[in-house]
């Protein structure tokens, strides 16, 4: 059996985190070998973290890269190679895996299985990442040809090869953008003792991101990155017996992997980059994960908390032969939630968020509505993206330990993803039904954020004893824009309320040359309707497939009026054949396992995709 036909299997320590957090049954999306998402991302990302055990089990993290993309590719079947300059001296990763010396000789590994290398590939410029776990199959380090050695700078050349186990596509959420530029390393170890410099306690409260490495006994490891506003990480204590930090655990997908694998070995190895001067914090320490009142009481604000006993330290000046160029914030980012022995914030910076106000609801199907909202410079999106709105106001009535009547809403920031539907008010579009200052998105009723929309019909909500609703917007933002270049025929896979992010791009696209597949269920024929509606050019270009439907259902003719193509059957490897070779780009949007079936039906094609795991 083909291995997109099965999920993966969750580890120990991920169903224990997700019990114990109460978080209801979810598909596992991760891919035990290597997916096209982490073959294209390898050859495009220009910085890959790294991580490993040491001889004592304790995990470490690096950083490696210097701005130039490409230094990472697929080589064969589920092989990866990575050729990267890598800083000369004091990288515990690299000294692990490699040894002090940069002599060149191949380190070959004899355990069949080979060393556990967990990776992320991430490029903060575009928020991308996809997460990596394989054997090491064998590599070098050896002095560079270019390597400037008259102690201006010391950097050296790694070469490693793995065997990829599994991969993971990440989303966007706590990512911070940064543009990457090489530049020179002239590494100098300032500390490695175990309660940190001046230096390190100075870049951990500026630091918005950092990398951490776990392992699941023997069976698999995991890297990954935090971020968040600057100073998200906090000093508990800084004694000579050893450092204590703590760091919040924000809402995200739920998978748990990382606190997974510390609910089983609670050891972790992090790594703290200084994008502006260079300078590295290499930790590795014993965790604690407390939930609840615990996490709270130690970093109040928090449902959910890492507290780190740091077991061994390096501070590293001038390790990275690359800087960071700052760009834009998460959207997502919360404000510093400061331990309660710290001075509180001045000013929130929830409160200067810009509010968008509901103008309507239009109830399309008994679970879909389109909402309407005005938003001062509401055109600043560009088709395709996503709008980030903040309801913590609208329903976080305070912490709560437990919650019996939602239990999904425990460690909830209230704060939701919506791809916008509608077309920004700067193309050439004439018939555009909105102002400039109006938005809107279409959207399913599926937890307390969408529950609380639909009792919302917008300005006439006063009319009846209802307040009217304005919520927080923390900005646009996404990559997943459908384009056409010159006569190129593309094709886009959706499932659903999947169908939004290609709605904005329709006035540029050739609709003789885009073919569009929709899956849907027979109760969502009037969502089908509303946008062949809208958009009546969309009906030439559209196939859709009803799950479960009858075929004397009167509004399925009203489907074929508009030009639709329509099958009474679920979206099959044959249906996809009628699109013949021509065909070459696919955007997907559908859930995770229909999306794994697709990228199983589709080898060789060029496939774009975004996770909203948000």
């Amino acid at each position: 059996m083909s291995f997109y036909l099965q999920d993966m299997p969750w580890h120990e320590g991920e169903t224990k985190m997700q019990r114990k957090l109460r978080v209801p049954d979810m598909d596992n999306p991760t891919v035990p070998t290597m997916s096209p998402q982490l073959a294209n991302h390898l050859q495009v990302t220009p910085l890959i973290a790294i991580g490993t055990l040491d001889k004592k089990g304790r995990p470490w993290t690096t950083l490696w890269g210097n701005g130039d993309k490409g230094f990472a590719r697929p080589m064969v079947q589920r092989v990866i190679g990575i050729r990267t300059p890598v800083t000369g001296k004091y990288d515990p990763v690299v000294e692990e895996l490699f040894g002090k010396e940069a002599t060149g000789e191949i380190v070959r590994e004899e355990n069949h299985e080979g060393r556990m290398v967990a990776g992320l590939t991430i490029d903060l410029e575009t928020r991308k990442r996809v997460k990596l776990f394989g054997r090491m199959v064998a590599g070098a380090l050896g002095i560079r040809d270019d390597e400037v050695t008259e102690q201006e700078e010391h950097v050296v050349e790694v070469q490693l090869v793995l065997d990829i186990k599994q991969s993971l596509g990440n989303c966007p959420k706590y990512l911070n953008k940064k543009r990457i530029i090489a530049a020179r390393a002239r590494p100098e170890l300032i500390s490695d003792s175990l309660k940190l410099p001046q230096q390190a306690v100075d870049l951990l409260e500026k630091a918005d991101l950092f990398f951490i490495s776990s392992s699941q006994k023997d069976l698999d490891m995991d890297t990954n990155h935090r971020g968040g506003p600057p100073g998200f990480v906090r000093v508990v204590s800084n004694e000579e017996a050893g450092a204590v930090i703590v760091y919040p655990e924000y809402s995200g997908n739920r998978l748990y992997q990382t606190l997974g694998n510390l609910a089983v070995n609670p050891l972790a190895g992090i790594c703290v980059p200084d994008f502006e001067t260079g300078d590295m914090l290499y930790l590795t320490g014993t965790t604690e994960t407390l939930v609840g009142k615990d996490a709270a009481a130690l970093l109040p604000r928090s449902n959910l908390t890492v507290k780190i006993s740091i077991t061994a330290a390096r501070f590293v000046a001038n390790a990275l032969p690359f800087r960071g160029v700052e760009g834009e914030c998460s959207p997502y980012n919360p404000s510093v939630r400061y331990l309660p022995t710290e001075k509180a914030p001045a000013t929130n910076q929830d409160d200067e968020l810009q509010q968008a106000t509901l103008l309507s609801q239009t109830k399309l199907t008994p679970t879909v509505s389109r909402f309407r909202f005005s938003l001062e410079n509401a055109a600043s999106y560009r088709p395709g993206q996503y709008v980030t709105l903040d309801f913590s106001r609208n329903l976080d009535m305070g912490y709560s330990h437990m919650c019996d009547d939602d239990p999904k809403s425990i460690n909830d920031d209230f704060v939701r993803t919506f791809t916008v539907s509608s077309l920004p008010g700067t193309p050439p579009d004439p018939v555009r039904r909105l102002k400039d200052d109006e938005f809107e998105i279409t959207i399913r009723k599926v937890g307390a954020v969408t529950e609380h929309m639909f009792k919302h019909l917008g300005k006439t909500s006063r009319e009846r004893g209802m307040h009217e609703l304005e919520v927080g917007v923390k900005g646009f933002g996404g990559e997943f824009e459908v384009q056409q270049q010159g006569d190129e025929v593309i094709c886009f896979v959706a499932a659903g309320v999947g169908i939004t992010p290609l709605l904005p791009s329709l006035w540029a696209l050739d609709s003789q040359k885009l073919r569009v597949l929709w899956s849907i269920r027979e109760e969502d024929i009037p969502l089908v309707a509303d946008v062949l509606e809208q958009h009546p050019e969309l009906g030439q270009s559209l196939q859709i497939f009803i799950t479960n439907a009858d075929e004397r259902n009167s509004d399925i003719a009203r489907l074929k009026e508009k030009r639709a193509v329509v099958h009474l059957h679920r979206i099959s490897e044959q249906d996809l054949s009628m699109c013949g070779e021509d065909w070459k780009k696919y955007y997907l949007c559908t859930p995770v396992p229909m999306r794994k079936l697709l990228i199983e039906w589709l080898p060789g094609k060029e496939l774009i995709f975004e996770d909203f795991n948000f």
